[in-house]
């Protein structure tokens, strides 16, 4: 018997609104946790269904950029595969069972060098 074992850590990947108008993505992960992309920060919910709750009940945790996250037709993910995560503009994201991180190219993501952001998932 063949076991299939995939080392992808997101789920889909799905454009939506915030109550205050803003445009954002919701990745969600295997573990049912969603990380939210915007332009200024990355955030950490419960479940893909909390992004909108106005109270914030299901934040975990967020993580405000230094930098403002350009966008592509109003979309933030470009491309994803296992933990890694195109972003427009060049940027990337890497996902791990710990920690998100945010670099500016491809070539920081593979050196982990000038890091931008990290947002701890162990929680």
């Amino acid at each position: 018997m063949l076991i299939e074992n995939s080392s992808d850590l997101i789920t889909s990947v799905v454009p939506a609104q915030l109550n205050n108008a803003v445009a954002v993505d919701v990745i969600s992960l295997i573990n049912g946790a969603a990380l939210v992309i915007a332009t200024d920060c990355l955030s950490l919910y419960r479940t893909p269904q909390q992004v909108g709750d106005a109270l914030g009940n299901g934040l975990i945790a967020s993580v405000a950029l230094p930098l403002s996250l350009p966008s592509e037709e109003g979309r933030f993910v470009l491309e994803y595969r296992a933990g890694y995560v195109g972003l427009a503009g060049g940027f990337v994201l890497l996902i791990t069972l710990n920690d998100v991180q945010l670099f500016s190219s491809k070539e920081d993501a593979l050196r982990n060098r000038n890091e931008i952001a990290r947002l701890s998932l162990a929680h």
